[in-house]
């Protein structure tokens, strides 16, 4: 009986034993482990698939960046008949797509002929539970309990890839760019048309951050100000702007999600955030409202072609300066 016991000490104390040692490692390096250099290696190749920006034929080029709501919320081709083909929009936003990937396209992409980036602000995105859309790199910035906690509720093998994601941060780093230089320029120079049946919205927005299981994802914050930053020395202009929710959508936000909003705003103020906004959550709403959206965020057809004449007017006019004091709402 002693010896069974002793073997089952050996099974499961020695793994539990080497468990336990990486996430102290995760624990102590935390900082090295995420550091702009390891996420360059991680994040630099997906420059690669954007090399069709730098073909696209234009004395200045206008970027367009963020997650789903820019992806499918304007047309390029909208944006650049008003502008009397002056300057060319292209649209690298992707679903999920956060402030860490996009800085890291930007910073590798030939920015000469770029005159303004914009980013599409959506508070979700800048929460630890949005990395189960991310690389899986970001699992490290995963407390202990946050990761056993997200390992329960949305992905059964998070700490597999956890550890995965360490070794990989060990191991030799590719820093080469591979790129096709004849990429062809995507249709609507990157834009998207969600054509499909408008869905109702059941949800509680509140249930999309889950601030008080994981946390918001300062990193998010700190590369928001990375691009920023990028955009100054680049002598580009930067500005974020406010895409669209339909009505009920806003309602719920206001409603539920007031103490969430706030302290989005001071993670903003902590990183002394201060580059141009624009928008508002509920500008379409006198303008057609759930004619314009497939669901509560994402625009249809009729919305992207509304709001493409909407964004084109508010980007060439005067901005604000982000503050807290800035109005989300129009009433």
């Amino acid at each position: 009986m002693k010896k069974f016991g002793f073997r089952l000490l050996i099974f499961f104390g020695i793994p539990l034993l080497f468990f336990g040692l990486l996430e102290i490692f995760i624990f102590e390096f935390k900082e090295e482990l995420l550091s702009e250099q390891n996420l360059e290696s991680i994040y630099k190749q997906d420059a690669g698939n954007y090399a069709w920006v730098n073909n696209v034929n234009a004395d200045s080029l206008k970027i367009l960046s963020g997650s789903s709501s820019v992806r499918y919320g304007l047309s390029c081709t909208i944006l650049n008949y008003l502008s009397s083909n002056k300057y060319n929009y292209v649209n690298i936003a992707m679903d999920a797509r956060d402030p860490i990937q996009t800085y890291f396209i930007l910073k590798n992409l030939d920015l000469k002929n770029v005159s303004a980036i914009y980013f599409g602000l959506d508070p979700w995105i800048y929460t630890k539970r949005y990395y189960m859309h991310r690389n899986k790199y970001l699992y490290l910035d995963f407390s202990f309990m946050q990761i056993l906690k997200f390992s329960k509720e949305h992905d059964k093998s998070a700490f597999l890839k956890r550890y995965k994601s360490l070794i990989a941060s060990i191991l030799p780093h590719n820093f080469n760019v591979s790129t096709n230089k004849n990429q062809k320029i995507p249709d609507d120079y990157g834009s998207i048309v969600l054509d499909s049946k408008a869905i109702n919205f059941n949800d509680s927005a509140y249930n999309w951050f889950q601030i008080d299981k994981y946390g918001w994802s300062e990193l998010q914050f700190i590369y928001l100000n990375k691009i920023a930053k990028l955009c100054n020395i680049k002598k580009v202009e930067f500005a974020v702007f406010i895409p669209p929710k339909r009505s009920d959508y806003s309602k719920d936000y206001k409603e539920n999600c007031s103490l969430i909003h706030n302290e989005f705003l001071n993670n903003l103020v902590d990183e002394n955030f201060n580059s141009q906004i624009f928008g508002k959550f509920d500008q379409l709403d006198s303008l057609g409202d759930f004619d314009n959206f497939k669901e509560a965020y994402h625009l249809n057809k009729n919305g992207q072609n509304k709001y493409s004449k909407l964004f084109y007017e508010l980007a060439k006019n005067r901005k604000s300066v982000f503050s807290k004091d800035y109005l989300w709402f129009n009433n």
